[in-house]
């Protein structure tokens, strides 16, 4: 049975239904204005190179457990989501590096264009007993490298054990401290400081550290580093 609609119900049904379309055409609008995605803000990238050589490549330990994977961890969840900045931590360190070595290398490394450079060389300087003003010498060269990019650097100053001198062990150590006066540039006194010279620190060498030792000389530098980082 057909079901009959008069004309004016008809009438009626298409007036409301126009009503409605259009109100809600109007509402929807609105509502997307509203609801309108926006653009994720872009993270920035604070990259440190660290310029070393096994000490910092992580000598007899694995790449997550040496200190430069440490830092950039500790870096990324303390400080990345305050500051939206991304941390990435440029392991440089080759296994008996000197700092000639890190002058033919630190052009090629500043292409990557770090935003913060940390010098970790100089240790096998001085077990090779290279006079102490080619290595300070050396070292100069890298900061005036770094300066003319205008990349901020941390100079970690090492030491050597006092059998090959006072007078050399002595000048060995205050060279670091002179260079960073001279240039004003950001000191760590001593690299190893907690970790050189202790057992349970280091390798059966007793030269390089160990995981733990790896882990002491990240908040080491951790904490040099803190005062240098991004204040976005």
């Amino acid at each position: 049975m057909t079901n009959f609609i008069p004309n004016h119900c008809f009438q009626l049904k298409i007036i409301f239904l126009s009503v409605v379309f259009a109100s809600c055409s109007s509402d929807s609008g609105k509502t997307l204005a509203l609801i309108e995605p926006t653009e994720p803000k872009q993270r920035n990238l604070f990259r440190i190179v660290i310029l070393g050589d096994s000490l910092t490549e992580g000598y007899g330990v694995s790449e997550q457990q040496a200190y430069p994977t440490l830092l950039e961890t500790r870096l990324n969840q303390e400080f990345s989501l305050d500051r939206n900045t991304s941390f990435e931590v440029i392991n440089a360190g080759i296994s008996g590096a000197t700092t000639s070595g890190g002058v033919s290398r630190i052009d090629w490394l500043l292409k990557s264009t770090p935003n913060f450079l940390v010098i970790a060389l100089g240790g096998n300087d001085g077990l090779r007993g290279v006079p102490v003003v080619e290595t300070q010498k050396n070292l100069e060269n890298i900061i005036l490298a770094a300066k003319a990019k205008s990349i901020p650097t941390l100079l970690a100053g090492m030491k050597i054990p006092p059998n090959y001198g006072i007078e050399y062990t002595r000048n060995f150590s205050k060279l670091y401290n002179d260079l960073a006066r001279a240039h004003k540039v950001a000191f760590l006194p001593f690299l190893l400081e907690g970790v050189g010279g202790i057992a349970s620190m280091n390798l059966p060498d007793r030269i390089h550290p160990n995981p733990a030792g790896h882990q002491k000389i990240a908040e080491t530098v951790y904490q040099s580093l803190i005062p240098y980082l991004p204040q976005y």
